[in-house]
């Protein structure tokens, strides 16, 4: 038996079947669910450590299986599967609560380092020091970020690239680190989610003058210290 359990939500059920083999193969522990419902009934009973969701499941969809995951105040790495290949829809998947996410069709070795990526920064966090920059402060260990005192209301996906930017508060970071960090593997830089997030910050710590959330122009961003 594999000492870490992930939960595949997929309705495809040779694709289920056969990302199920490869993962007990690879030594984890596997429970399969072919709809929305069931997952959540499964998230429900049982101690699960990541989630591979599709996001196009009949009846509640992916995105509601992810809002239902963090409405429970679980903290679960959850990685989406899409065929869609939209940035609008994988943001809607992040403001879900997604971590990371894979478009299809995927190879296994690339599923693997997505999911052991993910497995590892979930259970590193814990060992990470509180930050501060600008008013804003990152707790790690209890995923909470304030502004001022005050607790901001973000995402899952939104508190990672906020507590990224935090940590490094003070230099540039290019927009392939950012990448690297937050959404844990190598994804398009031709891709505009960075992009959107930022917004999304920008719009929820008060900086309508992009004084705090800095762009650096064809290089990345910069996080002002205060």
């Amino acid at each position: 038996m594999g000492e870490q359990t992930i939960l595949i939500v997929e309705d495809d059920a040779t694709i289920a079947r056969f990302v199920e083999l490869e993962l007990e193969h690879a030594g984890f522990d596997v429970l399969r669910a072919g709809e929305g419902p069931t997952a959540i009934e499964l998230m429900d009973s049982n101690d699960v450590d990541l989630v591979l969701l599709d996001l196009m499941l009949p009846g509640i969809d992916g995105i509601d299986v992810a809002r239902h995951i963090r409405k429970k105040g679980s903290n679960v790495p959850i990685l989406m599967l899409t065929a869609r290949a939209e940035t609008h829809d994988v943001v809607s998947g992040f403001d879900a609560g997604a971590d990371d996410y894979l478009r299809k069709p995927f190879e296994i070795p690339e599923l693997l380092s997505r999911i052991r990526a993910l497995l590892k920064r979930s259970t590193s966090t814990a060992t990470q020091s509180p930050q501060e920059a600008s008013g804003v402060k990152i707790d790690p260990e209890r995923r909470l970020a304030t502004l001022n005192g005050e607790p901001l209301d973000l995402t899952a996906k939104e508190f990672d690239l906020l507590a990224y930017l935090v940590s490094n508060a003070g230099r540039v970071i290019s927009r392939d680190e950012i990448l690297g960090a937050v959404w844990g593997a190598q994804h398009s830089t031709d891709s505009n989610v960075i992009e959107v997030f930022v917004c999304h910050l920008r719009n929820k710590i008060g900086d309508r003058e992009n004084r705090v959330v800095q762009t650096i122009r064809g290089v990345g961003y910069f996080f002002a210290r205060g």
